[in-house]
């Protein structure tokens, strides 16, 4: 079993459950499931539950009520036990992960063997040491399986001791070659086979019967290999089953093994309630520990009933000192458990419906955009209105200081080789098939885990008339230059939230440009603010919708201490900051070292082709820090092309900003 440091932010992502992390001895692992979480090893018994598991609880009730789970955990910090002091709460607890792949060839001989996947310790080996190996196999339903050696080769021998790997230090995988010593003479082990083709997708490989014949299958597909169903992280015994997937190899760094599925909230304040709920409200939210039950309770009771619980949490107020009236009570736990954020009475409502994860950003859309200082009330969301710098006058109607914010980060499942996404309405039985080996009976008792962090942002708004303006005077350009393939390509990635059927060419410039613009003053934020790029996220407000458009930013950085960060960044959103990072940032933006071909409309790039001038030597990210994992980008949008700059966004500011 591993022992070695992970931060908490990153059991989330990228080291979630299902994920392999190698250490610093170069040993992969495989990080296990939520069964074996809050843990802690006891050399007579193992592993034990630990004594005081409410004291992860977070309560985030709109994340409850997206992902339809009641409970969230903070994964657990490990606290050491000092010798002569007595223990501090829930010490030693740890995050169990496996040995992975269990499969080690010897560095001399190439001989392979299997060691146990949660043996510390490995015997010595003669001559060399015993090195994992770097091939492992996968399947686009998340199975991680150890690659099928004697099925590929054609052994049928009873035992694995006469395996080898022979490497020959090529450019590919036809030179490494797998043989088994023990097969007969003139068998098919006996002569060995390269691991030429494994590692290539079904969809990227011909078909060994002939050319045209639709979508090619895999190496081990044509050799009769199915996927074994194995998911090592919820321990030995729990693969599943005839997994209709075909099996692709892989090598153990690859970065497309894994791909946490993650949503985040913004803590939001309740607007409509009177100032003394909104203080009890506050008060019952610092307490997870005792919320999380008593909103299953207030869920699972009859409305005549919530003035019992009510009476109840106010009796519990009184112990700790803080005296509420029952009413307001009440009135601050049918805000803490049944959000509704009605931002103000003149919020826009959208013409058409809209799913649920836009309704989602919505209601962070209609609160951020306006001022939040009430400490009393919401003491983990200030929102202070600056003044939009000269520069950007009619071209940006709002930029607000968020100067601090908390933000809660859910982790729901995995994907693997591609990413896919969860509907909420599959939610959480998908997550708790993948990440429990036992699941939960009981609904209550469901969890998924979770980190809240500490921040302070930027948000700013584009003028809806200049936005509405531009898309009429380029028609003809955003004709030619966003196709109807293009358009049908970006609405179906599951990140941009397009609306429901086919996204307009409308939805489409619009989108292309607030998140463009988004990563274009994230590349230049940080070289003013100091932090690095992977530390700053975005967080997009789009919609098209006639009667509710949204275009809005929030570029924000956040830090797992109570405390957050420390300003610089919120600093840079003052007017007379503000202006000249937006002139330098498009001054950047406006040239590529990969142009002209950089901003060349070839019909989309990128993983899904819904990219079409962006590129890392521009507009790029690091995908921690990009909403939709660095698709749906177009630099032009924005600054037009080389040859001409008129069509874009800003190109009227392009030259002038060139020039100071």
């Amino acid at each position: 079993m591993a022992d070695k440091p992970i931060r908490v932010g990153q059991l989330i992502a990228p080291f979630g459950p299902g994920s392999l992390y190698t250490d610093r001895r170069g040993i992969p692992h495989v990080v296990c499931g939520l069964d074996y979480w809050y843990m802690k090893h006891e050399p007579a018994r193992g592993l034990v539950p630990c004594s005081d598991v409410a004291e992860f609880e977070i309560l985030e009730s709109r994340l409850s009520e997206l992902l339809h789970v009641d409970r969230f955990r903070a994964p657990p910090d490990y606290r050491r036990v000092r010798k002569g002091d007595d223990p501090p709460p829930n010490a030693a607890l740890t995050i169990p992960a496996l040995r992975f792949p269990t499969w080690y060839r010897h560095t001399s001989t190439g001989e392979m063997r299997r060691f146990n996947p949660d043996s510390a310790r490995l015997p010595p080996a003669a001559g060399g040491r015993w090195q994992p190996v770097r091939f492992i196999s996968v399947c686009a339903g998340g199975h991680l399986n150890e690659f099928p050696w004697q099925e590929w080769i054609g052994c049928t021998c009873s035992g694995q001791g006469g395996l080898r790997i022979i490497d020959r230090g090529g450019a590919d995988l036809a030179s490494i070659q797998v043989l088994c010593k023990t097969c007969p003479p003139g068998s098919d082990g006996a002569r060995g086979k390269s691991l030429s083709g494994t590692t290539s997708p079904p969809d990227k490989q011909g078909d060994a019967d002939g050319a045209g014949r639709g979508k090619g299958r895999s190496a081990f597909e044509k050799a009769g290999i199915a996927c074994p169903g194995e998911r090592p992280w919820l321990g030995p015994g729990a693969e599943e089953c005839n997994c209709p997937h075909p099996l692709v190899g892989a090598l153990i760094n690859q970065t497309n093994l894994y791909f946490p599925r993650t949503m985040a909230a913004i803590l939001l304040p309740e607007m409509n309630i009177d100032d003394e709920a909104a203080r009890a409200r506050a008060e019952l939210a610092k307490e997870p520990a005792y919320c999380v039950p008593k909103r299953m309770e207030w869920k699972l009771v009859s409305e005549s009933e919530h003035s019992r619980i009510a009476e109840d949490v106010q009796r519990y107020l009184a112990r700790r000192g803080n005296e509420f009236d029952a009413t307001a009570v009440e009135e601050a736990l049918r805000s803490l458990f049944e959000p509704r954020f009605n931002a103000d009475d003149g919020a826009a409502v959208p013409a058409a419906p809209e799913s649920e994860l836009q309704t989602f950003r919505r209601q962070e859309f209609n609160v951020i955009r306006q001022k939040i200082d009430d400490p009393d009330r919401m003491p983990d969301l200030r929102v202070i209105p600056s003044e939009v710098p000269d520069d950007l006058y009619g071209i940006v109607t709002r930029v607000n200081l968020v100067e601090r914010l908390c933000e809660t980060r859910a982790f729901f499942g995995f994907s693997r080789l591609e990413p896919q996404t969860v509907p909420p309405s599959e939610m959480p039985d998908a997550a708790i098939r993948q990440l429990f080996r036992y699941p939960p009976v009981d609904i209550a008792d469901r969890w998924l885990p979770a980190v809240a962090v500490f921040g302070e942002g930027i948000y700013l708004e584009l003028s809806e008339d200049r936005l509405r303006e531009w898309q009429q005077k380029n028609h003809s350009w955003l004709a030619d230059r966003l196709s109807d393939d293009f358009i049908l390509r970006l609405s179906e990635l599951p990140q941009a939230m397009a609306p429901e059927g086919v996204g307009s060419r409308e939805w489409a410039s619009r989108f292309l440009l607030v998140h463009s613009l988004a990563h274009v003053l994230i590349n230049q934020l940080v070289f003013e603010c100091g932090y690095s790029t992977a530390s700053l996220r975005e967080r997009l407000y789009i919609s098209a919708d006639p009667a509710a458009p949204m275009a809005g930013i929030l570029i924000y950085t956040s830090a797992g201490d109570s405390e957050g960060t420390m300003g610089g960044l919120v600093r840079l959103g003052q007017p007379e900051r503000f202006g000249a990072i937006v002139r330098r940032a498009i001054s950047r933006a406006s040239w590529c070292s990969a142009d002209p071909v950089c901003s060349e409309n070839l019909g989309g790039q990128g993983s899904r082709q819904v990219n079409l001038a962006a590129c890392h030597s521009c507009v790029l990210l690091p995908e921690t820090s990009c909403e939709t994992i660095n698709q749906g980008l177009d630099r032009a949008m924005l600054v037009g092309t080389p040859e001409d700059r008129s069509p874009g966004y800003l190109s009227e500011l392009v030259e002038t900003y060139m020039v100071d």
